[in-house]
């Protein structure tokens, strides 16, 4: 056998034995120096090299012992402080989808099922969660000029053949009518990352090139009517052009002038005076703290089942519930965005903090619509709200944030765009 092939058999089997695949290359490297080192230590000490070779093996231990405890420090991690809040929110909102199938007076939630059908999504969620956390997230980093085209060009497809509901585009499959529009924000943090992680927005023509793929996106929203996915995406172009190392003067020469067409039509819209934030007639000042305000189950406003989740849960719950609530999508929220600024990798970092600005948005959009303080429609509670698309969305998205944490301490190198 050849002097470097023992090394190469050595490593080979030693990688054997750790179970975490990311980590193989990373180890394969070190290993790799540190042999050649101890060999030539060896042979500056009047080793042979077949000598040297066989010393510096010897040296570093045997294969079996080194892997099994290469494999116990590399173990794949679960972030559990990041999926049990989403678990936790996620079985709420399914007993909350029960109380409106089974005990609510509203007819057309009982013929829909939402419970049977919330069912359905949250388990379809959870197994596309495990799918999305399984797979290696940094492949996606040399697609991303993909994602953002295509991105545009569905967007496109639903603005001028969609089918309008409630003013906003849907886009009809045949099978089934998708709000593209509650899903974009997603994909344009999920293309952003991959675009901006190694920008050079100091470049004048890379700066214009940047207003361009952050501009495009927003201004085809503006124009359909989604206000709430608009403001979201808006926010979440801010948020990835400061984190990939714009100046603040760059950031706010770039965002005033794109805000202008996105607030205009909040403005237009925000009409709180005749925002249904009462049941029955009743306010929410008159919910009790723990349990139900209401001696009966009167009809709610429409969309009690989505963008009004919050509000039915006060009501039939009280103020404790909608606090847990709050507490534990906050905590996950502060959890995704403590995990990006610890990380090195740069892709890693924007995709995690996007996310987190996704959801964030999302998050305070629908408080605030709940307590009739904003008349921004259309923004669902995360993991609370009915409905199959948003669920499934969400879902996908924590178990890429999973990835994401599960490979926060291996060598990277993604495809770079500058």
């Amino acid at each position: 056998m050849g002097i470097d092939k023992k090394f190469e058999v050595y490593i080979d089997r030693l990688c054997k034995r750790i179970k975490n695949k990311d980590v193989h290359d990373h180890i394969k490297l070190e290993i790799g120096d540190h042999l050649q080192e101890l060999k030539e230590d060896a042979m500056r000490r009047g080793f042979s090299e077949e000598e040297a070779v066989n010393e510096a093996m010897k040296h570093i231990g045997d294969d079996k012992v080194l892997g099994k405890q290469l494999n116990k420090t590399h173990k794949a991690p679960l972030d559990v402080q990041t999926i049990l809040p989403v678990l936790a929110v996620s079985l709420f909102g399914l007993l909350v989808m029960y109380y409106l199938q089974v005990h609510s007076t509203i007819t057309a939630l009982h013929e829909m099922k939402v419970f049977n059908k919330s069912l359905v999504f949250y388990l379809a969620g959870l197994l596309l969660m495990l799918v999305v956390f399984k797979c290696d997230y940094r492949k996606l980093a040399k697609h991303s000029i993909r994602i953002y085209a295509g991105t545009l060009f569905i967007l496109s497809l639903t603005l001028f053949l969609g089918v309008r509901v409630d003013g906003i585009p849907f886009l009809n499959i045949g099978f089934a009518f998708i709000n593209f529009t509650e899903i974009t924000p997603y994909l344009l943090a999920l293309s952003f990352a991959g675009i901006f992680h190694a920008w050079n927005w100091n470049n004048i023509r890379n700066f214009w090139i940047g207003v361009g793929i952050l501009a495009v996106p927003i201004l085809l929203l503006s124009t359909t009517g989604a206000v709430a996915a608009t403001f979201i995406s808006l926010m979440v172009s801010i948020t990835m052009m400061s984190v990939s190392s714009a100046s603040i003067k760059q950031v706010l020469s770039v965002s005033v002038p794109l805000s202008i067409l996105p607030m205009a039509r909040f403005f237009a819209q925000a009409d709180t005076s005749t925002f249904p934030n009462t049941y029955a007639g009743l306010t929410l000042g008159d919910a009790n703290f723990i349990g139900s305000a209401l001696q009966f189950t009167p009809g709610l406003m429409s969309e009690v089942h989505t963008d009004f989740i919050l509000s039915y849960t006060i009501y039939t719950f009280g103020w404790l519930s909608a606090i847990i609530v709050f507490t534990l999508i906050a905590y996950f929220i502060w959890r995704i965005i403590s995990t990006g600024r610890n990380m090195v990798y740069s892709y890693g970092r924007l995709l995690t903090i996007g996310l987190a600005a996704t959801f964030s948005v999302q998050f305070i959009l629908n408080i605030l619509m709940n307590l009739g303080l904003s008349g921004l429609p259309a923004a669902p509670m995360p993991f609370m709200s009915f409905g199959g698309s948003h669920i499934l969305l969400e879902m996908a998205a924590v178990g890429l944030l999973l990835s994401i944490y599960r490979r926060r301490h291996t060598v990277e190198q993604p495809m770079a765009y500058s």
